[in-house]
Order: C-alpha cells, then structure tokens, then sequence
C-alpha cells in the first residue's frame, strides 16, 4: 500500500524509520484533512502490523538509534488516540553471535523500547514484550541486510 524500494522496502529518506510516505499520511492527519488514505486503502493498523513501523539498533547495542526515535513516537501517538489498543513490542537481532545471547539482545531492545514508550505516558500494560531473537531472513554476510533485521516492530493487539 505505500511506495517501497526494489527489496520491498518503504521509501524513507531521512532514515527513521518510518516510510515517507506514512509521515505525510500523519502530518495530514494532524492538519485535520480526514480525506485521506494511503495507497491501496491501507490504515494506520494495517501499516503498522505491515512492519513499516520499524525501530532500528546498532551492533550488539539495545539502545534505539536516534532517528528511529520517530518511529516510537508515531506508535505512542497512535496508542494515545486510540486508549484501548494495545501492541506488541517485537524485538529482533542479527544472526551475528549465539542464538541465546541473540535472543536475550532481542528482548532488550524490546524492553528498551516498552521503558521509553511508558516514559511518554503510555501504561506499561498495554505493552507487551516479545523477544523474537534471530531474524534469518536476509543474508548474514551482508552488513547493510543484517543492518534491517536489528529491530523492533509492533503488532497492535
């Protein structure tokens, strides 16, 4: 439903982690223009559950990169609009190191993620961790592929 890269990937250009053409979606949103829709028809839930939504870590680190900051900050506004939702705070690592220490990594990023989104006022219990450890989906030798796969998305509850 949005405008994406030649691997699937959505176009975003100030590396945010959230696709361009979602942050005009919201800047519209926030204008109160209700005419609006992404391509495809697709809804804020379905891009955020789509994993357009995503919160990028550097090597062996839990700690959010700062660009993806946006990327929080778009799910916590979401989950301040709608009060009854709730979401899943996935985290995931490379395939670099031990399956345990990648697991263990993963559920830090996601706890790390849950801790700065209760910070901005959302209950903690509306936000559950799921460590999804390794992500094996893209090729280990590639640096900037396993760069994709250090993350946390959300799946809304």
């Amino acid at each position: 439903g949005i405008t994406v890269d030649t691997k699937g990937r959505g176009i975003d250009m100030n590396s945010n982690g959230v696709p361009d053409e979602v942050e005009s979606y919201i800047e519209r949103m926030k204008k109160g223009d209700t005419n609006i829709s992404t391509k495809g028809g697709q809804s804020i839930e379905d891009l955020i559950n789509g994993g357009y939504i995503n919160v990028y870590f550097d090597t062996d680190s839990s700690k959010p990169r700062t660009e993806s900051m946006d990327a929080i900050n778009f799910v916590v506004q979401y989950l301040r609009q709608n009060p009854n939702a709730a979401v899943d705070v996935m985290g995931y690592a490379d395939e670099v190191g031990s399956a345990e220490y990648n697991k263990t990594l993963s559920e830090a990023r996601s706890a790390n993620v849950k801790d700065i989104m209760t910070k901005a006022g959302i209950s903690a219990s509306r936000l559950n961790i799921v460590a999804k450890g390794e992500d094996s989906s893209v090729d280990v030798n590639s640096k900037e592929a396993r760069s994709l796969v250090r993350r946390v998305t959300f799946k809304l509850k």
